[in-house]
């Protein structure tokens, strides 16, 4: 299995649904070797550019559609070439990945293939290149899904915008921006939505900074097509650009955004300014679907819910524990359902410790060690009627102060680990997996004394609405609880593992299952 790969499709205009019932079945054979990304090359045999320009334009999303259907886990890149705006242009490009294998659905004499490759800067490679005939292979044909807009023009423009999130880049935002880039002689805007603006996203804390998405498009941008200038920049509204610059010339939208489009016309109007020509692109449909709550559509909303439960980050060394029990961490967000996922796992055959449970008994009566400190540092107001500690009457003193909270920590925590080992020590002949259920795990820096982090999270609405139910709190209370606690954003680099409680108990035990799989797959000896 090669990582990254190179194919050269010779296309004639004029062919162009012929050529699509081949694509496909040359994308599913490139699947069976290549683990990553396929660069798809188009050598043109015509002379009469803008003709395959215009053609261009219906055939490269069609190759995102067939990479989609027939090849979904390939990072796919349809290359541009400086003479499809008939210009040809001396600057040599550099591809980001270097192709080890190719693939031709025609055969090429060994000089043209080395020309050709030149221009692709990989005239070196060739000879260690593997080469595989498409033609040879016997391709079976099958009809294109039909992409084609209505509302899309022939037309090209010198200055062309679009905007987005672009998190986890996929086929239906490489269609948008391969759309823009073919419309396009010269200067390209993106605007990409800043953090503010993602809050009412599914699971925002899985979206990537704006900076490193800024820097991966024009990345990716520049990999596809160097031959034009691109002005990737933040947005905290929905216009960015669009609005202000008196320069560009068109936008580029999909289906469920035209509305936005010809918002930006009417404040341009209104601003004296030229209306944007709009071209609409179609929503790509996504026919992998892997759960009933993800969308119909390719979008990145799914890529995110699709990597709840699986391995986001490998586990770092514990020589400090020992390989037997493998113990893992379970914390999150307050009220962001840890319980309910450690019961889960404890259904599948883990053993649970309910660590906050553990630091409730060491302050649970008179004669533990930590009550004394507690009662003499925080004041008798705390005890009921009975003279325990009031752990509602605690939690409202040390939530609201965070040195408050981190003496009670130093108070409790010594004790803890010693009654934590005694339960390891009774649980590990029984369990070859314990589940340390720990809300402030990482506050407190705990990760060395478990071999995984595994990450409840939850988006804030919800959080306030179940801790007014649970703990009796005025929605106030509940929204100063949670400022108190470090954000899920910053716990993010921390965790192997991440779940969410959003929806159906279904969808959750099918996160759980699926991190219990890999769990024992991977690393439970």
């Amino acid at each position: 299995m090669f990582q990254h790969g190179l194919m050269i499709l010779n296309y004639r205009p004029k062919t162009a649904k012929s050529f699509l019932t081949h694509v496909g079945s040359y994308l599913r054979l490139a699947s069976d070797k290549i683990s990553k990304t396929l660069y798809v090359s188009l050598a043109l045999n015509d002379n009469n550019v803008i003709d395959c320009r215009n053609d261009l334009q219906k055939i490269v999303p069609a190759i995102y559609v067939e990479a989609h259907r027939r090849a979904p886990l390939l990072d796919v890149r349809v290359l541009h070439h400086s003479y499809y705006r008939n210009e040809m242009i001396s600057k040599k490009r550099s591809l980001q990945f270097r192709p080890q294998i190719l693939f031709t659905n025609e055969q090429w004499k060994d000089d043209l293939l080395r020309q050709y490759l030149s221009k692709l800067n990989l005239a070196d490679d060739h000879s260690n290149m593997s080469i595989v005939s498409l033609s040879s292979n016997h391709s079976s044909i099958s009809d294109p899904v039909n992409h084609e807009s209505s509302l899309i023009s022939d037309q090209v423009y010198d200055n062309v915008c679009i905007g987005g999130t672009f998190d986890n880049l996929h086929n239906g935002h490489k269609i948008l921006l391969s759309t823009a880039q073919l419309k396009c002689n010269r200067s390209l805007t993106i605007g990409v939505t800043n953090e503010q603006m993602l809050t009412t996203k599914i699971l925002p804390e899985l979206i990537e900074s704006c900076e490193k998405r800024i820097h991966s498009l024009n990345l990716y941008l520049n990999d596809v097509d160097p031959y034009i200038h691109y002005n990737v920049c933040e947005i905290s509204d929905p216009f960015g650009p669009a609005i202000v610059d008196p320069t560009l010339e068109a936008i580029i939208v999909s289906e469920e955004t035209i509305r936005g489009g010809e918002k930006i016309n009417e404040i341009r109007i209104s601003k004296g300014m030229k209306p944007l020509k709009i071209d609409v692109i179609k929503l790509l449909q996504d026919d992998h679907k892997e759960s009933g709550v993800e969308e119909n559509k390719v979008s990145s909303s799914s890529l995110r819910i699709r990597k709840l439960g699986t391995l986001l980050k490998p586990p770092e060394p514990r020589p400090n524990l020992p390989d037997k029990p493998y113990l893992i961490g379970l914390t999150g967000m307050i009220a962001s359902g840890k319980s309910s996922i450690a019961k889960k796992l404890e259904t599948l055959g883990a053993g649970i410790i309910n660590v906050d449970k553990l630091a409730h008994k060491t302050y649970q009566s008179s004669d533990m060690p930590a009550y004394k400190k507690i009662v003499e540092t925080f004041g008798k107001d705390i005890l009921d009627d009975n003279g325990q500690i009031n752990r509602i009457k605690l939690g409202k003193i040390v939530f609201d102060d965070e040195a408050k909270l981190k003496l009670l920590n130093s108070f409790v925590w010594p004790e803890v680990r010693r009654l934590l080992q005694l339960e390891i020590d009774q649980m590990k002949t029984k369990y070859r997996v314990i589940v340390l259920e720990i809300a402030l795990l990482i506050e407190n820096y705990r990760m060395d004394q478990v071999h995984q982090v595994w990450l409840t999270i939850l988006n804030q609405k919800e959080v306030v609405r179940r801790l007014m139910e649970r703990n009796q709190l005025s929605e106030s209370d509940a929204l100063k609880r949670i400022e108190k606690i470090m954000p899920c954003k910053q716990k993010m680099p921390y965790a192997n593992v991440i779940f969410c409680t959003q929806w159906e108990e279904e969808f959750t035990m099918e996160q759980v299952k699926r991190a219990w799989k890999m769990l024992n797959e991977q690393f439970v000896k």
